[in-house]
């Protein structure tokens, strides 16, 4: 079942926050979501990046990082082949692989961005929204997207 709701991501309540980077041994993760959670949760940065050296990460690959004890389970999605820009194969691929790995491992609850329509420029009406709902919808897991970036010190 998927929900777009508005609010700050980073204070979900779900299980994993899952998350669009690029595809192969980057050394970016210095913008926008990526950024923000390697600053509140080092170790998952430092995380991500020691698999990514290793070169197994392509083009809709996942990523996963189990919940600590003070923090959210990670997923870290390959949607773009470069630091600059998603393509809808590679999310595509991501969500379907995202999509079977939650459904494998029974995950209860994943959050999201409006994957690859931020800082990866797709379309997040015309293309984007409607591949997560028609990927997401028919599970059992609850992804909730948020569609509108809102933090507890802004009013509804």
């Amino acid at each position: 079942m998927i929900s777009f709701i508005a609010g700050d991501l980073l204070a979900s309540r779900e299980t994993y926050i899952a998350q669009g980077v690029a595809e192969g041994n980057q050394e970016g993760l210095g913008t926008g979501l990526a950024f923000k959670i390697s600053k509140r949760w080092p170790e998952v940065q430092a995380a991500f990046k020691k698999h990514a050296r290793s070169g197994n990460f392509r083009g809709g690959d996942i990523w996963t990082l189990v919940p600590g004890p003070d923090r959210p389970g990670f997923v870290y999605m390959a949607t773009q082949p470069d630091m600059y820009h998603a393509t809808m194969p590679y999310l595509r691929k991501a969500v379907r692989n995202l999509a079977k790995w939650a459904d494998t491992a029974g995950i209860e609850s994943v959050a999201l961005p409006k994957i690859g329509a931020g800082l990866g420029k797709l379309s997040w009406d015309g293309d984007v929204r409607h591949l997560l709902e028609e990927h997401l919808e028919p599970r059992s897991t609850r992804y909730v997207v948020y569609e509108t970036f809102r933090n507890e010190f802004e009013t509804a």
